[in-house]
């Protein structure tokens, strides 16, 4: 049984949706591994308070772009501004940033037995701040199985 299906009384576009919306962030988004192990291509399955479908085309590997850091890593990466954490030349490294336009962000990795199996970005945009509970949110019961430490 695959780690998804065996979540899937979880209604992940909806959580997103309200935690995005509750939390106070421009967008939201849960990157999984494809194929469920971490050999396989990192992709954006759900997102909430998109601007375009560009997300669908993303494809990471472990240790790259946002959500292959924080899955490589498992801890929680926050920046509070792109534009000082990021040379322009180094944007292209990060493409959900690029392509939802987003200027500041936290990530917050899915752990499940021992493992990361995804990842949790809210971001802003239009260089708002991210949200003073920002630090303090918590996913435990939120996101079935996973929670953000094993």
């Amino acid at each position: 049984m695959s780690l998804l299906s065996f979540n899937e009384q979880v209604n992940y576009q909806a959580v997103l949706d309200t935690l995005r919306i509750e939390e106070g962030f421009d967008f939201a988004g849960l990157a999984f591994y494809k194929d469920e192990n971490q050999l396989s291509p990192i992709k954006w399955n759900y997102v909430s308070g998109s601007t375009n479908s560009r997300y669908k085309l993303i494809v990471l590997r472990i240790g790259k772009g946002i959500a292959g850091n924080v899955m490589k890593t498992g801890k929680r990466m926050v920046i509070e501004d792109i534009n000082q954490f990021l040379l322009p030349s180094e944007k292209h490294k990060y493409p959900i940033i690029l392509c939802e336009r987003l200027t500041a962000v936290m990530a917050i990795p899915l752990w499940y037995e021992n493992h990361v199996y995804g990842v949790l970005l809210l971001g802003q945009r239009n260089n708002r701040p991210l949200p003073q509970t920002c630090h303090s949110i918590s996913i435990v019961n939120k996101l079935g199985v996973f929670n953000e430490e094993d």
